[in-house]
């Protein structure tokens, strides 16, 4: 009998050390899953940040801000009447109870990332279009003039001349 009340005890004593190295694999395994997702989380942060920078650059370029759906939002503030993305990259808020909100692009979450950039891109393009032909215009007046301006150089010059003789 005292050989089978000591495999009994080994056998449990056995058991209790796979479940340890068991227990002790998983909590590994979650640690390392973890520092994971923290290193995910750091680089997505990195990411948005740096999308933030060029869409701030865009928009300063094209002098302009961008009204936004406030279903964006409506998550995070269920009481928003609208959403104006800003030069700075900058969205503002601005609250049915006349509270106004200024969120960083770098706060936003991934999922408002997306549906900023998707609602904010074809607005950008239509614009730096917009913008493109403006300019454009622009520039073929200002060479027009610039053509007619010639003429007082030219008569300038002949005025020297005519006066050096």
């Amino acid at each position: 009998m005292p050989d089978n009340a000591q495999r009994g005890e080994v056998i449990v004593e056995g058991d209790l050390k796979a479940k340890s190295a068991a227990i002790l694999a998983d909590i590994d395994s979650v640690i390392d899953q973890t520092l994971q997702i923290f290193e995910l989380n750091s680089k997505e942060g990195e990411i948005i940040e740096s999308i933030g920078s060029s869409i701030s650059i865009l928009l300063t370029t094209l002098k302009l801000s961008l009204s936004l759906s406030q279903n964006i939002f409506q998550n995070d503030f269920p009481a928003v009447k609208s959403a104006v993305l800003n030069g700075n990259a900058e969205i503002i808020l601005m609250l049915a109870n006349g509270n106004i909100i200024t969120k960083k692009f770098g706060e936003l979450d991934s999922t408002q990332v997306v549906n900023v950039i998707k609602e904010a891109i074809p607005k950008l393009s239509q614009s730096a279009e917009a913008r493109k032909v403006d300019l454009t215009e622009k520039i073929v007046l200002l060479k027009k003039v610039a053509k007619q301006f010639q003429r007082v150089k030219a008569m300038n010059g002949n005025m020297v001349e005519e006066g050096e003789e």
